[in-house]
């Protein structure tokens, strides 16, 4: 059971992430590139197949320009 709750907090953060990059925008590759990750990486993340961590959140944050907070945001 708390897995399942763990990939659910996943799925709501990436699909925050791609809601404010495509209202930006801004494409995954470039994201990833100025984010400086892999763009595979960045797609999992969006599709909530991978664990951010609280850096990778921050640098995503930070070229999005948005707080952590509002990634976290109603989670």
């Amino acid at each position: 059971m708390e897995a399942m709750k763990g990939n659910f907090v996943y799925l709501k953060i990436g699909k925050r992430i791609a809601e404010i990059r495509k209202k930006q925008s801004i494409s995954q590759d470039h994201l990833a590139f100025i984010a400086d990750m892999d763009r595979t990486y960045l797609t999992r993340l969006e599709k909530g197949k991978a664990n951010p961590s609280v850096r990778t959140l921050h640098k995503i944050a930070r070229k999005l320009k948005v707080k952590v907070s509002t990634l976290l945001r109603d989670i």
